[in-house]
């Protein structure tokens, strides 16, 4: 196995166990998708973990800080979880406020660590060019919630425009990145692709439900209420967390895989 191969065979599987959640009865579809997640989000959190003692140093802290970044995002979708923290600390909004902010912590000092080791003079300027697109496509995301709010600065209101805001900082941060590991992978076949598809998992996962927002033109109550449904938005969660996953698989695996296609390609099997 390959893994260029493997990941000829995954995708497409990842899109097929995505769309399932849009095609399943109702009645399903919400324990499917949620279901789906937490498996997806419990095993990339393994991964990571498997990943990041791989390595040392600065790699080492990007994926430490990315496995607990997955491990909050698979307590934020268990339900028993939520269950059990409001029983202790009463239902007060604040408190996934809190654990929210923990998550992005994680994420932004992984994304800090990915910035230390990573060589912007090889950046060409159409994709600073990109940068610059999603940087306007950011603020206009911030706008267009505040222009729904009407304006009505609540506690809850400015702290989803911070994380709006956080989200959008964080897929500025990775954009660069994902531009350079995608080069690295074009130009010299390294396991670079598996970390792009990481970061591309990652970005849809802090994006994609802003994005499925204005393009459905649908409130952010509604979109809040339609989670864990069997929606498109938990459709675009499922994919991106599965590419989380096999991503940091197909990273783990990668020099194990591609050593023995060398040893295949040494031997000589003529008789």
């Amino acid at each position: 196995m390959s893994p260029r191969h493997f990941l000829k065979i995954a995708l497409p599987v990842i899109f097929i166990i995505s769309v399932i959640a849009l095609i399943l009865p109702r009645n399903l579809a919400g324990t499917y998708a949620v279901n789906t997640m937490l498996l997806s989000l419990f095993a990339a959190f393994l991964l990571s973990l498997r990943v990041a003692f791989s390595y040392e140093r600065e790699l080492k802290k990007v994926f430490l800080y990315l496995a607990f970044f997955i491990l909050f995002l698979f307590f934020a979708n268990l339900k028993q979880f939520w269950d059990l923290l409001y029983g202790i600390l009463g239902m007060y909004s604040y408190i996934s406020l809190v654990v929210a902010g923990i998550a992005y912590v994680f994420l932004i000092k992984a994304c800090i660590s990915i910035l230390r080791i990573t060589d912007f003079t090889r950046i060409h300027k159409k994709e600073w060019v990109t940068v610059f697109l999603m940087f306007v496509l950011g603020n206009f995301i911030v706008l267009y919630f505040v222009l729904n709010y009407h304006f009505e600065f609540t506690v809850d209101v400015v702290t989803k425009i911070l994380f709006r805001i956080l989200d959008n900082t964080i897929v500025i941060m990775l954009l660069p990145v994902l531009f350079l590991y995608r080069k690295q992978s074009t130009e010299e076949n390294k396991e670079s692709i598996t970390f792009s598809i990481i970061l591309i998992g990652i970005i849809i996962s802090t994006i994609g439900d802003y994005v499925y927002e204005i393009l459905s033109k649908i409130s952010y109550k509604e979109l809040s209420s339609g989670f864990h449904t069997g929606t498109l938005l938990d459709s675009i969660y499922i994919m991106s967390y599965l590419l989380i996953g096999v991503g940091l698989y197909v990273h783990l695996n990668y020099y194990r895989w591609t050593i023995k296609k060398i040893d295949l390609d040494k031997l000589d099997l003529r008789f």
